[in-house]
């Protein structure tokens, strides 16, 4: 399954909706090619929604709904990003995408998304993604790369994959 921006808005929305008849309280920062076609009008498809939150029955349940409503997986929207989560984001960090009695849904924004994916760098399946938010964070060089990552991600490195693809992009120059 392949879905489309108007998919993954309407799917936030009916989301949001569901959550709010539950009368629960959550945050779902949503990060990955989701949140890159609604920041920066990524035109790849995505297979999924990456969110942030905190585990949850009520949100898998809701999110089970929504799949169930649209014949979508159940895998629809989760949270296996976690593992690239920066512990050293702010609330500057993201945009608000929704909000409604208690339901946020918040966008990574594309500094954040940088950094995240020159953390994964998994090769050609992050590199599209990378070469875009360089020219949507109007990144000129290495050092201005590796300035954002290290924002996000002190004491981490960015993956050999990533830093190869940001050497090859600006060879000859700082």
């Amino acid at each position: 399954m392949l879905f489309t921006k108007t998919e993954i808005e309407d799917g936030l929305r009916s989301l949001v909706t569901e959550l709010v008849s539950t009368n629960t309280e959550v945050t779902l920062q949503i990060v990955g090619g989701a949140a890159m076609m609604l920041q920066v009008d990524r035109e790849v498809l995505t297979t999924d929604i990456d969110s942030l939150h905190s585990s949850s029955d009520v949100v898998q349940q809701a999110a089970d709904k929504v799949a169930m409503q649209r014949n979508w997986p159940t895998t629809w929207l989760n949270d296996a990003v976690k593992m690239y989560a920066s512990h050293h984001d702010s609330e500057f960090d993201w945009d608000i995408y929704i909000v409604d009695h208690g339901v946020q849904v918040l966008l990574a924004r594309p500094e954040l998304l940088l950094a995240m994916k020159l953390y994964a760098g998994r090769g050609q399946r992050d590199a599209v993604d990378i070469d875009q938010l360089l020219d949507a964070c109007q990144i000129k060089s290495v050092s201005a790369a590796t300035k954002v990552f290290d924002h996000y991600y002190p004491n981490e490195s960015m993956s050999k994959k990533a830093m190869a693809q940001l050497s090859s992009r600006f060879r000859g120059t700082n």
